[in-house]
């Protein structure tokens, strides 16, 4: 009888193996209080590194967008920057919308998952600056 829990886990850990190239690094962030204050580094949440995927422009009917409170867009297509995918299984936590991921080059902020079940769920980013050390 076929271990199908643990074939899924081998095939999600080779998948890590062989496309999670990208050193990256988790950073949580806050809101503000209120909308007129800025976020920033969520002190409740550590950061941590991990090595992950990012393909640049992802395709735009992947994922349906967070309404707006303006009924006007609604029809509308968001494209997102790039999209994140890494392997899971052992992370101190999921990553919130809104925080950043930080690579060698960029910075990014999460502003919406894919789950798909799996330990290897899919983040939509958008590049808010370049990286500096």
């Amino acid at each position: 009888m076929v271990d199908w829990q643990a074939a899924r886990a081998f095939t999600e850990a080779a998948c890590a193996e062989i496309f999670d190239v990208t050193l990256c690094r988790l950073l949580p962030w806050s809101k503000g209080l209120d909308v007129n204050k800025k976020g920033g580094a969520d002190p409740d949440r550590l950061p941590f590194d991990f090595m992950g995927t990012i393909d640049l422009e992802p395709p735009s009917d992947r994922i349906a967008r967070h309404l707006p409170a303006d009924p006007g867009p609604r029809n509308s297509t968001v494209s997102y920057d790039a999209v994140l995918s890494a392997h899971v299984g052992a992370w101190l936590y999921e990553p919130r919308r809104g925080d950043r991921v930080k690579t060698a080059t960029d910075v990014w902020k999460i502003e919406a998952k894919e789950p798909d079940g799996s330990n290897r769920p899919a983040w939509y980013l958008t590049r808010i600056g370049d990286a500096v050390s």
